[in-house]
């Protein structure tokens, strides 16, 4: 009785026979009894060191029953003998030490008082840290868009170039090849890798020359290559024109008839949307250029000079000497219409300065 008195006050838990089982406390049970039964004595067989003093009162007995319910197996088995006064001190004296040491490390446990601030101020700084989640998120879908938007946009420009370099390529490439043997010309053309996605890919260039069947780049000549990165160099050309070209021996791999046709090429687009400086060691560019520029040595100052020759003023010169030719043949031609023979030998003496002067 005594042992279960002391273990209420101290509110220690005892083990109980069943009370796994059951979800109702010793007191429940108690209160769940017969009264008769509870105010009869039982005869329960307690261990030998419990003595009970009233017998017949009912707390007593309540404490029987529940002394009856307690549940020892959990115990060592040397202390379920029975045991010497010295046994049970030294027990006991063990078992005040084991307790003693439990509550000093209870005491010794310092509970944080601020817990429950430091949780606020770390839920307050999660909902911030959410809130600025949510902002960079949003910030992240916005630059997302925005980059899509001049993917699409750089897609779309890139197309619009392309397109336009291809069909000009086409017609320029034609341009460059044909001849009175072959008057339809070659075939040029570019090819994406990837049309959905161009930037992922790579770009082809194929260039088939007349009468010629489709080969790849690297087994064209040096000259067909020339005619053809010309071509092509013109068709970006003609995208966003340049103020001016400049090109640094591009006939050096020509042959007569191809450089005849880039040099035709090059002073019939020269003379309505671009402007060319042809580095060229050819007589052929020589003769079809407006102006000259040599780059020599000077001896005496043993450094570089330049030499300019306008070469358009011999044209005026060539021009005017046709113009007045022809005014002469119409004169000679109206002449001996309406003279007969002999003027034609006068109209033939105004002739000749027109002749000199175009020969100069």
């Amino acid at each position: 009785h005594e042992t279960l008195q002391k273990a209420r006050v101290e509110e220690v838990e005892l083990p109980m026979i069943g009370a796994q089982n059951d979800g109702n406390s010793s007191d429940e049970e108690i209160d769940g009894e017969d009264p008769q039964e509870t105010s009869q004595p039982t005869q329960t067989t307690l261990p030998s060191g419990t003595q009970f003093s009233q017998e017949y009162h009912p707390k007593m007995v309540a404490d029987r029953n529940d002394a009856a319910k307690i549940d020892f197996s959990g115990l060592r088995s040397d202390l379920k003998q029975r045991l010497s006064d010295r046994e049970e001190r030294t027990v006991r004296k063990d078992f005040d030490e084991k307790r003693m040491k439990l509550e000093a490390e209870l005491e010794g446990i310092a509970p944080n008082m601020k817990a429950q601030d430091a949780l606020s101020a770390i839920t307050e700084k999660l909902k911030g840290t959410d809130a600025d989640f949510q902002q960079a998120k949003e910030k992240s879908r916005k630059a997302a868009a925005e980059f899509q938007k001049i993917k699409n946009q750089r897609t779309k420009r890139f197309m619009e170039a392309f397109t336009h370099i291809d069909k000009s390529l086409k017609t320029i490439y034609t341009d460059m090849t044909k001849s009175s043997k072959h008057p339809l010309g070659g075939n040029a053309y570019l090819s994406l890798d990837r049309e959905d996605e161009p930037f992922l890919g790579g770009m082809k260039f194929n260039a088939m020359p007349p009468m010629k069947r489709f080969r790849d780049m690297y087994q064209l000549s040096g000259g067909e290559k020339t005619v053809a990165s010309l071509a092509l160099l013109f068709a970006i050309h003609s995208y966003q024109p340049a103020p001016f070209f400049v090109m640094d021996e591009v006939d050096a791999a020509l042959d007569n008839i191809n450089l005849r046709k880039v040099c035709n090429y090059i002073q019939r687009r020269s003379q309505t949307d671009f402007q060319c400086i042809v580095i060229s060691l050819k007589d052929m560019f020589y003769e079809r250029s407006d102006s000259l520029v040599g780059i020599c040595k000077d001896v005496g100052t043993n450094s570089s000079r330049t030499l300019t020759l306008d070469l358009t003023q011999y044209d005026k010169k060539r021009a005017l000497a046709e113009e007045k030719a022809k005014g002469n043949r119409k004169r000679k031609e109206r002449a001996t219409q309406s003279e007969g023979g002999e003027p034609r030998k006068r109209a033939a003496l105004p002739a000749s300065p027109a002749t000199t002067v175009a020969t100069q």
